[in-house]
C-alpha cells in the first residue's frame, strides 16, 4: 500500500471508493436507533413522573398517576427488544454486505440509513406512548405496548427490506 505525506508523518492511503479499514462509524446508526428506541421509555417515564410533579405536564403526555414501577423500568427494555429485532438484523446485514464486497460500501450506506429511517419513524411511538402507560394506573394497562411489540414484530422487517430497497435504488441513480 502506498503513502501519501500528511504533515510530518505518513499516513496510509486508501483507494477511491474503498471502505475503511476498522468498523466504519455509519454501520453502528442500527444499534444507536434500537438502544433509543429499547431504552428510551424507560429514561423517559422518570423523568415524565419528575416533570410533572414540578410543573403540570398533563396537556403534554397525559395525566400521571404514580411513579413508574421499578420492574417496569428494568424489563421494559427486554419486551421492546423483542419488537426491534429488525434494527439488530439491519446491523448484521449491513456488516455481512461490506464483508462480502467492500466495493459498494457507498450503496450500502445508502441503504442502511434509508431502512434505519423507515423503521425508525414508526418506532417513535414506543417513546410517546410507553412512557405515560408506565405510569398509568388502570387496569390492564401495558396491554399496548405488548400490542404493538406484536405488530412491530411482524412489519419493521417490511419496512426495514422495502427500505433497503430504496436505499439501493438512490444509490444505484445517483452512480450515474
Amino acid at each position: 500500500m502506498s503513502r501519501e505525506i500528511e504533515g510530518d508523518h505518513l499516513a496510509p492511503w486508501h483507494p477511491r471508493g474503498s471502505v475503511p479499514r476498522n468498523d466504519p462509524g455509519w454501520t453502528r446508526i442500527p444499534l444507536i436507533a434500537f438502544a433509543v428506541f429499547a431504552v428510551g421509555p424507560s429514561v423517559l417515564a422518570p423523568i415524565f413522573y419528575v416533570l410533572n410533579s414540578v410543573a403540570d405536564l398533563s396537556q403534554l403526555v397525559g395525566p400521571l398517576e404514580r411513579p413508574p414501577p421499578l420492574v417496569a423500568v428494568l424489563f421494559e427494555p427486554l419486551l421492546l427488544t423483542i419488537g426491534l429485532w429488525p434494527f439488530l438484523a439491519l446491523h448484521g446485514v449491513t456488516r455481512d454486505t461490506l464483508i462480502q464486497d467492500r466495493s459498494s460500501w457507498r450503496a450500502v450506506r445508502m441503504a442502511m440509513i434509508v431502512s434505519a429511517t423507515a423503521m425508525s419513524l414508526p418506532s417513535t411511538l414506543f417513546l410517546v406512548a410507553t412512557p405515560q402507560e408506565m405510569m398509568s394506573s388502570a387496569p390492564d394497562t401495558g396491554q399496548g405496548t405488548g400490542i404493538l411489540c406484536f405488530l412491530f414484530m411482524l412489519f419493521l422487517p417490511i419496512l426495514g427490506v422495502i427500505g433497503w430497497f430504496i436505499g439501493r435504488g438512490i444509490a444505484w441513480m445517483l452512480s450515474y
